[in-house]
C-alpha cells in the first residue's frame, strides 16, 4: 500500500516514462537522418558515425556515477537535472551549425540518458511496492523497448515534412511539460543510509576503460581492428584501465559500487543474461531497417512502417509480462521468451522475394518476445537487492546492457560484411565473365553482326546488373546467417536464467516521491 500523500503510482509512472521514452528515442531516431545530416554539416561518413558513438560515450560515462548522485541528490532532483540537460541539448543540436558542435552537444546529450534511464529505474522499483516491481519493470520496459523501435518510423515522417532537425526539436515541449509536472507533482527521495565519499579514481578508471571499448565496436569494423594501429592502442588502453579499475573496486575501502552486489547470485546471472539478451536485440535493431531498404528497396519511411507494428506488439506484451512476474516465477517466463526469441532469430526471413506480410509477422514474432524477456530479467537481476542497492544496481545492469549492445552491434556488422564478400565469392566463383564476354565478342565476328545482341556496351550493363544482383543475393544469405547467430545468444541467456534458483518473495515499505 502507497504510503500516505504519496503520488498514485501510476502518475509517477507516466512521468518517469516519458523522460525514458525521448532519451531512449533518440538512440535509433538519428540514424535515418544521417545521410542528410551529411550535407548539411558538410560531413562524411566516418566524420558522421562520431553522432552516434558519441553519444553512447556520455552514456556510459554518466551511468557509471548516477547511483552515488541519486543516493546524495535525491532521485527525483537527479531525473529533473538529466531530463533537463537531456532538452538543452536537445535544443543545440537542432541548431548545431557544424559537425563539431553536434559532436558536442550528442556528447552531453548522451550523459543525459546516462543519468535518466537508471534512476528512471530506481524511482519505478522505489514507487512501486515489492510484489509490484514486475509491472514496474514492465512499464519501464514499455518505453524502452517502443522508442528505439518507433525511432526509424517517426524520424522518417518528421525528415519527410519538416526536417532533419526537428528530430532534436520535437523533445524540447514535451521535455518541458515533463520537467515542470515532475518538479511540482513529485517529493525528492534520498537514500536512508549515509553516503560514502565519491570513488574519483574508480570513476576515472572505470570511464576510460568503457569508453576505449565502445569506440572500439563503433569503429573497429572501419578501422580494420586489429590491424589499424588506433584500435591496437584502444585495446591496450582498455585492457590497462579495465584491469585497473577491476583491482581498485577490489580492493578499495568504499568502491564505486558496493562489493557486495555481486555476491547475489541472481544479480550476476540477471547481468549475463540482460548482456547475452542485449547483443541479440541491438544486433536486430541494426540490421532490420538495413535489410529492408538493402535487400527488398523500401525507403526509411516504408522501412520504419513494416517494423511500426512489431513495436507496438512489444510495447503491450511487456507490461503483460512485466505483470505475469509478479505472479508467476520470473525465471520461467523470461527462459521461455528467450527460447522462442532464439527461435524466432533463427527463422527470421531474409529472402530477397520475401512478401511484404511476412516481413512484418517476422518482427512482430520476434519483437513480442524481445519484450517479454526485459521485465522478468530485471527482476531476477534487481530482485534480491536491499533497497539501498538498488541504485547502484540499476547502473550496473544498464552499463552491461549499453556495453553489450554496442558490441552486438559491431558483432553484427562485422559478421554481416565477412559472410557477404564470402557468399558474393562464391557465386562469383560460379560465373566467369571474362570468358563469356570473349565468347560473345568472337561470336559476334564470326557471325559479322554487329546489332545490340553482341553490343560490348549492352553485355556490360547486364554483367553489372547480374553482378548487382548477385551481390543482393550474397547479402540476403548474409543477413540470415548473421540472424541464426544472434539467435544463440538469446539461447544462451535462457540457459542462464534457467540456472537461477526461485527468487525469495520481497515485500517492503514504499518510497515517496
Amino acid at each position: 500500500m502507497s504510503p500516505p500523500h504519496a503520488p498514485n503510482k501510476w502518475l509517477v509512472a507516466a512521468l518517469v516514462s516519458t523522460g525514458i521514452f525521448i532519451a531512449l528515442l533518440d538512440t535509433t531516431i538519428v540514424d535515418i537522418v544521417l545521410p542528410k545530416m551529411m550535407s548539411s554539416l558538410d560531413a562524411d561518413l566516418y566524420g558522421v558515425q562520431w553522432v552516434v558513438i558519441t553519444y553512447f560515450l556520455g552514456s556510459a560515462i554518466a551511468m557509471t556515477a548516477v547511483g552515488w548522485t541519486a543516493d546524495v541528490v535525491g532521485h527525483r532532483n537527479t531525473y529533473l537535472a538529466g531530463l533537463i540537460l537531456f532538452i538543452c541539448m536537445s535544443a543545440l543540436a537542432g541548431m548545431a551549425p557544424t559537425l563539431e558542435v553536434m559532436v558536442a552537444t550528442r556528447f552531453f546529450q548522451g550523459m543525459a540518458e546516462g543519468i535518466l534511464i537508471p534512476v528512471s529505474m530506481v524511482i519505478l522499483f522505489d514507487t512501486f511496492p515489492a510484489e509490484e516491481h514486475g509491472i514496474a519493470m514492465g512499464i519501464f520496459g514499455l518505453s524502452a523497448s517502443f522508442a528505439p523501435a518507433l525511432g526509424p518510423a517517426l524520424g522518417g515522417i518528421i525528415t519527410e515534412y519538416l526536417s532533419w532537425r526537428w528530430v532534436f526539436y520535437v523533445n524540447v515541449p514535451v521535455g518541458i511539460l515533463d520537467i515542470a509536472l515532475v518538479w511540482l507533482l513529485l517529493t525528492n527521495h534520498r537514500a536512508a543510509h549515509e553516503t560514502p565519499p565519491f570513488d574519483w579514481i574508480g570513476f576515472l578508471l572505470l570511464a576510460v576503460a568503457v569508453s576505449a571499448l565502445i569506440v572500439i565496436a563503433g569503429k573497429g569494423q572501419e578501422l580494420g581492428w586489429l590491424s589499424s594501429d588506433t584500435i591496437f592502442h584502444l585495446l591496450l588502453v582498455m585492457v590497462v584501465s579495465g584491469a585497473a579499475a577491476a583491482a581498485w573496486l577490489a580492493l578499495a575501502k568504499n568502491p564505486l559500487f558496493p562489493r557486495h552486489i555481486l555476491g547475489s547470485r541472481p544479480f550476476r546471472r540477471g547481468l549475463w543474461a540482460m548482456a547475452l539478451l542485449s547483443i541479440n536485440a541491438y544486433g536486430f535493431f541494426l540490421l532490420l531497417p538495413v535489410f529492408l531498404q538493402r535487400i527488398h528497396g523500401y525507403t526509411t519511411l516504408q522501412a520504419g512502417l513494416i517494423l511500426l507494428p512489431g513495436a507496438l506488439l512489444s510495447a503491450v506484451v511487456t507490461v503483460v509480462a512485466g505483470a505475469l512476474s509478479d505472479r508467476m516465477n520470473p525465471k520461467w517466463i523470461a527462459a521461455s521468451c528467450l527460447v522462442v526469441m532464439a527461435a524466432a532469430s533463427w527463422f527470421f526471413h531474409a529472402d530477397m522475394d520475401t512478401p511484404h506480410h511476412v516481413l512484418v509477422l517476422d518482427y512482430l514474432y520476434w519483437g513480442a518476445f524481445v519484450g517479454a524477456t526485459f521485465a522478468p530479467v530485471t527482476i531476477i537481476a534487481l530482485g534480491t537487492l536491499e533497497e539501498r542497492d538498488i541504485a547502484d544496481g540499476s547502473t550496473l545492469l544498464n552499463i552491461v546492457r549499453l556495453i553489450t549492445g554496442s558490441i552486438g552491434s559491431a558483432y553484427a556488422t562485422t559478421l554481416l560484411t565477412s559472410r557477404t564478400d564470402r557468399f558474393y565469392t562464391g557465386l562469383a566463383d560460379r560465373l566467369d565473365w571474362g570468358g563469356g564476354m570473349e565468347i560473345a565478342r568472337r561470336l559476334g565476328g564470326v557471325a559479322g553482326q554487329t546489332g545490340p545482341w553482341f553490343d560490348p556496351d549492352a553485355w556490360a550493363r547486364l554483367a553489372a546488373g547480374t553482378q548487382g544482383m548477385m551481390l543482393r543475393r550474397a547479402s540476403a544469405y548474409a543477413f540470415h546467417a548473421t540472424y541464426q547467430h544472434l539467435a544463440f545468444f538469446a539461447l544462451a541467456a535462457a540457459v542462464v536464467v534457467a540456472l537461477v534458483k526461485r527468487l525469495p518473495h520481497r515485500s517492503g515499505k514504499v518510497a515517496v516521491h
